[in-house]
């Protein structure tokens, strides 16, 4: 991978100032191109499939990941 690549490589974010809770399926919607009101709804659903599994891996994901810096994807 070149110094370029790494440079301009698209990097996955939590985007707590568009966020409800901890902004992670916010950030994944801007990675993604996705609205995160679709992944917010899928969420729920898992919720109400899994239980706490997906809670305890939305949590786990919010911590480990970074806080976008603002207009890092283009907004």
């Amino acid at each position: 991978m070149s110094i370029y690549d790494r440079q301009n490589a698209k990097k996955l974010f939590k985007n707590s100032r568009r966020g409800k809770v901890c902004g992670v399926f916010s950030g994944l919607g801007d990675y993604l191109g996705i609205n995160p009101l679709i992944l917010r709804l899928a969420g729920i659903v898992a919720i109400l499939m899994t239980g706490p599994i997906v809670i305890l891996g939305y949590l786990l994901v919010s911590v480990l990941l970074d806080d976008s810096g603002h207009g890092l994807y283009g907004n």
